[in-house]
């Protein structure tokens, strides 16, 4: 019980942020925020757009799969 007591006070405060974060703080003092917002905006879109391309690519596979084993099934069956 001790240890997990130990543990959990351990980690508790290892996940603790500090009062402020001085690269953030500088970043926002020089303007420089909007570069860091922007790149990360522009790494989701860029991620949004290849999940939808990708998605749609399955599906031409997935129609494309599903209409060949139309064509292989007999006519009597």
């Amino acid at each position: 019980m001790n240890v997990l007591l130990s543990l959990s006070l351990a980690l508790t405060s290892w996940f603790q942020q500090p009062e402020s974060v001085e690269m953030a703080d500088q970043l926002r003092a020089d303007g420089k925020i909007w570069v860091v917002v922007l790149v990360i905006a522009v790494v989701f879109a860029g991620l949004i757009t290849y999940l939808i391309r990708l998605d749609r690519q399955l599906g031409r596979v997935e129609k494309e799969v599903q209409r060949k084993r139309l064509d292989k099934k007999p006519l009597d069956a």
